[in-house]
């Protein structure tokens, strides 16, 4: 498909939703933070118009960091629904939990309008779900397929700080990054249905900029001269510690391959050129799983390794094992084995690529941000 015909698919889109909108207006307010919050909240404005069309939605961000601005926008407010989320930290210091709770235990309980926290965390677990119930939805970009996983004491709070300690016997200190009490909270059963998959990266404004610029269209083609690339930040703790751990492996196989394994870094330009001229890139697990790295990776014709995400749902799925990326075991025992299979087997690299491409291309054709929206509004209207 041309960047002519998307837009023209795009345009018979907004005029089918005009068509078709509902007839009650929905006045939303958006109570961003600073950093990921409002780059997750930019497909609100990338799809204003269509919001309009076919929901009548209407809505207005205000990014801020202060909870007293927050609250007084809240106490303000005479529309119909509000998303709201919290800043990682003020003044310097990570937002409590304590504080966080104590926020929402001030606002109305008589309120009219739809309450909405949207977490931005990177992963599926959350340290506050201890307000789930002073709200209506709770949105994460990233949630357990298996809700038994929210029970679960996961030491550092998170899955694979909890696997790395166990495998690797790695302490678990907060020198080595494992802060139990500060990012992990537990739901209450009755709770949640709350819980809903938001969206993820694949959403996030420079991700969207970035696509845009290439007319929605994944790079497949072009000389692939790298075998394998992994540029990555090393982090702290157990993250560092899986990242290197990475490096190392690949780094193994450079007398087979071209790899380019490497905590060093290049300027944005340079690294997608370096993405458009290999054959697998590898996007390791960061404080979550689903990385921009894995995004990046797909709309420069990249085949994605990454170690398996197959115990999260997100929004848009575009992670399908074995058919859109390929997922390699949180060890990396089978890492050597799939590199050898892909790398012999040029056929599968295009398919998969191009089955991650066309799912890629879809989602925007379709302007599928506006389903994840009608399920949400569905939910609030049930």
């Amino acid at each position: 498909m041309t960047r002519n015909e998307l837009l023209n698919v795009k345009e018979k889109m907004l005029s089918y939703l005009r068509f078709c909108g509902s007839g009650n207006s929905r006045k939303v307010l958006i109570l961003s933070a600073s950093g990921n919050a409002h780059g997750l909240s930019f497909p609100f404005h990338f799809y204003r118009r269509e919001l309009a069309a076919k929901f009548n939605f209407h809505f207005e961000e205000q990014i801020s960091d202060s909870l007293e601005e927050k609250l007084n926008q809240i106490r303000a407010f005479d529309g119909d629904i509000i998303f709201i989320s919290m800043p990682l930290r003020i003044n310097g210091k990570i937002l409590s939990r304590h504080t966080v709770l104590e926020f929402f235990r001030s606002i109305d309980r008589a309120r009219r309008f739809k309450l909405i926290f949207f977490d931005i965390s990177d992963n599926a677990v959350s340290p506050y779900f201890d307000i789930l119930p002073y709200v209506d939805l709770f949105l994460m970009p990233f949630v357990f397929r298996d809700q038994n996983n929210y029970e679960q004491p996961f030491k550092g709070g998170n899955i694979m700080a909890d696997y790395l300690a166990d495998r690797f016997q790695l302490e678990t200190t907060e020198a080595n990054g494992f802060h139990d009490g500060l990012f992990l909270s537990h739901p209450g059963t009755d709770q949640l249905p709350k819980i809903m998959p938001s969206w993820n990266w694949m959403l996030w404004r420079s991700m969207i900029r970035t696509f845009k610029a290439q007319g929605y269209h994944c790079i497949l083609n072009g000389q692939r001269t790298i075998d394998i690339t992994c540029r990555f930040a090393q982090y702290e703790g157990w993250c560092r510690f899986h990242r290197l751990h990475v490096g190392k492996r690949l780094s193994a196989l450079s007398p087979k391959y071209a790899i380019i394994a490497t905590k060093d870094k290049v300027d944005l330009q340079s690294y997608y050129r370096e993405l458009e001229s290999s054959r697998i890139s590898f996007s390791p697990f960061g404080y979550g799983e689903i990385c921009p790295k894995d995004f990046e990776a797909m709309i420069k014709g990249c085949l994605l390794f990454k170690p398996s995400v197959e115990h999260l749902t997100t929004y848009p799925q575009i992670h399908i094992a074995d058919e859109t990326y390929v997922p390699v075991a949180w060890d990396l025992s089978d890492l050597d084995e799939k590199v050898a299979y892909y790398l012999d087997r040029p056929e599968e690299q295009r398919r998969i690529t191009a089955n991650a491409a066309r799912e890629y291309e879809k989602f925007f054709a379709e302007c599928g941000f506006l389903a994840k929206i009608g399920e949400i509004l569905g939910r609030l209207d049930a």
